[in-house]
């Protein structure tokens, strides 16, 4: 969706959430807006600490409705 450094200017990814994704980068939090059923899904999360170690993390999200 998107790639986000502490230094860094936020860059978005083209794509599916294009124009519909905002990075918090003061609470790590990341908005979708006008969603719909198809951005159900797992999503990942990758983070980068200063020696080069990457966590990653996993989370399930569920869109019901229209």
């Amino acid at each position: 969706i998107l790639t986000a450094e502490k230094s860094k200017v936020l860059s978005p990814s083209p794509g599916l959430f294009s124009g519909r994704a905002v990075f918090q980068q003061e609470t790590l939090s990341l908005q979708i807006s006008r969603v719909s059923t198809a951005d159900s899904g797992v999503y990942r999360a990758d983070f980068e600490d200063t020696s080069g170690f990457f966590t990653a993390l996993c989370f399930r999200v569920s869109v019901w409705g229209e």
